[in-house]
C-alpha cells in the first residue's frame, strides 16, 4: 500500500493524546489530516446539546453517561454513520483512514477507502475486568454492541493493538483472523526520550489516582501505611484528583490533584518509585512516561501492564492484590538504591528501543507497505 495522505479519526482527546505518533508518521513524507468527533457533531444544535448533557452527567456518573449516550448499539451505529457521512463530504479522498479505538467505526457501510484501527482494549475485556466500562443492562445489550465491534474489526484493512491481551481478545472473542492483527504497543506524551540524569534517595512514591478505585487507590493507601512503619521518611504523592487524605489517618501523603505536564516531569525526576496496582488498566501511558524518566514501576499482572514492565528487570509485577505484598516490594526497593538504578537503566533502554513513537510509527508503516 502506497500512502500519501492519511485521515485520522476518533475522539478529540485520543487524537490529542497520540499526537506524537502522528507527528512521527508525518516525518515519512505522509500528509495527515484530522477529523475528530467534535467536528462530526458540530453542525447540529441537537448533537451539540447532547454532548454538553453527556459531559454534565459524566461529572456525576461515568457509567450512567455512557449507558445513555455512548455504549449502546444505536449510539455505535449513529456515530459510525455520521463519521462516514463527514468523510464522504471531504474535498479529497484519503488513501487510508487511521481510526483510534473501537467505540465506533469510520464507516458503517462498506467503503472503497481502507481503514485501520488502533486498539488498546475490547468491550468484552471491559465486561470481564471492569464492569463500569461496560454498563449494559443485560447480556443481550452487550452482545449487540460486540456485534457492532466485530463488524468494524472484520471490515478493517488491518488492526494494530497496544498489547497481546487485546490481540488475543480480538481473535477469541470476535473471531478476527490473526494475520490481520499486529501488536505494536504505545508510548507516552513526549516525542524525545529523556537523556538527563536520574537520581534516587528521595524515598518518594508516586501514584496516579485519576481513577482512584480502578487504579487500586485503597490498596496503595493500605500498603503505604505499612511502608511508613519501616521507612518513616517515605512520602506518597497522589496526583490526578483530590481525595480526602485526612480520613486515611496516614502522614506523609501529598495530594496536589491535577498537575501540568511540566510539574509531572519534575515529579518523575524527584520520585524513586511509581506504584500502579490497578485492577484494570489496558496499557497505561503513565507507566511509559515514568519509565521514560527512569522511574521503576510496581504493577499488577493485569491487562497489558506485564507487557510494559518486566518483572525483576525494569520493575516489579505483583501477582496478588494484597497490601502487604505491595508494601514489601516498595520497602525492598526504597531501601535498595542500587536495584532502583539497575531497573531505571533498563526502563530507559526499553523506552528507547521498544516504546518510542518513531519506532512504533516505522513498524506500522512497514506493515502497511508490505500489504
Amino acid at each position: 500500500m502506497k500512502l500519501k495522505k492519511i485521515l485520522v479519526t476518533g475522539d478529540d482527546n485520543f487524537i490529542y493524546r497520540y499526537k506524537s505518533l502522528f507527528t512521527a508518521i508525518s516525518k515519512n513524507a505522509i500528509e495527515l489530516d484530522y477529523l475528530p468527533l467534535s467536528k462530526v457533531y458540530q453542525d447540529n444544535f441537537f448533537d451539540v446539546f447532547m454532548q454538553f448533557l453527556y459531559r454534565f452527567i459524566y461529572k456525576f456518573s461515568l457509567s450512567t453517561a455512557d449507558r445513555l449516550f455512548h455504549k449502546t448499539k444505536r449510539a455505535y451505529i449513529a456515530k459510525s454513520q455520521k463519521l462516514e457521512f463527514k468523510i464522504g463530504q471531504l474535498e479529497y479522498t484519503p488513501d487510508l483512514v487511521f481510526h483510534i479505538f473501537g467505540m465506533y467505526s469510520p464507516f458503517w457501510h462498506k467503503s472503497d477507502i481502507p481503514y485501520v484501527m488502533y486498539i488498546d482494549y475490547t468491550m468484552n475485556l471491559a465486561a470481564q475486568n471492569w464492569s463500569p466500562w461496560a454498563p449494559f443492562k443485560n447480556q443481550e445489550e452487550l452482545a449487540d454492541w460486540m456485534e457492532c465491534e466485530r463488524q468494524a474489526y472484520e471490515r478493517a484493512y488491518h488492526i494494530f493493538t497496544f498489547s497481546n491481551v487485546a490481540k488475543k481478545s480480538l481473535i477469541a472473542d470476535y473471531n478476527i483472523q490473526p494475520y490481520k492483527i499486529n501488536v505494536v504497543g504505545s508510548s507516552g506524551n513526549f516525542q524525545e526520550s529523556y537523556k538527563g540524569e536520574k537520581t534516587f534517595g528521595s524515598q518518594q512514591i508516586l501514584f496516579n489516582g485519576s481513577d482512584f478505585e480502578r487504579k487500586g487507590g485503597n490498596l496503595v493507601l493500605a500498603a503505604f501505611k505499612q511502608v511508613k512503619q519501616i521507612i518513616p521518611n517515605a512520602k506518597l504523592v497522589i496526583i490526578g484528583k483530590k481525595i480526602l487524605i485526612e480520613e486515611s489517618g496516614i502522614t506523609g501523603i501529598i495530594n496536589p490533584g491535577k498537575i501540568s505536564i511540566s510539574e509531572l516531569q519534575d515529579l518523575f525526576l524527584k520520585t524513586d518509585l511509581v506504584v500502579a496496582p490497578a485492577y484494570c488498566d489496558p496499557f497505561p501511558t503513565f507507566l511509559l512516561e515514568a519509565m521514560n524518566y527512569g522511574v521503576p514501576c510496581v504493577v499488577t499482572n493485569k491487562d497489558g501492564m506485564p507487557e510494559i514492565v518486566e518483572h525483576q528487570v525494569d520493575g516489579i509485577v505483583i501477582s496478588e492484590m494484597k497490601a502487604d505484598i505491595l508494601a514489601e516490594e516498595i520497602i525492598n526497593l526504597l531501601l535498595n538504591p542500587t536495584l532502583l538504578e539497575s531497573f531505571s537503566k533498563a526502563a530507559r533502554c526499553k523506552m528507547i528501543t521498544k516504546y518510542k513513537w518513531e519506532n512504533i510509527a516505522k513498524e506500522i508503516l512497514n506493515i502497511l507497505s508490505s500489504k
